[in-house]
């Protein structure tokens, strides 16, 4: 039997003591989490716009057969 993907909070957006509302979280994959975090450390400073242009491109080509994790985990609770 495969082993099940972990699943990760990943912060888009902190909350501050002044906005606690401010937070922003998402499900995603342990590697895609990994992936994130590294992003936001190389891209800090500066990104190209051809980076851009090649996300785009990569949701492009995979958006349709992107999972959903929220209602993945609310269809096993029914």
């Amino acid at each position: 039997m495969k082993k099940p993907r972990v699943v990760q909070f990943h912060h888009l957006v902190y909350s501050s003591p002044e906005h606690p509302e401010q937070e922003w979280t998402e499900k995603i994959y342990k590697s895609e989490h990994l992936l994130a975090t590294r992003m936001n450390w190389y891209c800090k400073k500066s990104v190209s716009r051809g980076f851009l242009r090649w996300l785009r491109f990569f949701i492009l080509k995979n958006e349709d057969r992107a999972i959903d994790l929220a209602a993945e985990k609310e269809e096993e609770g029914a």
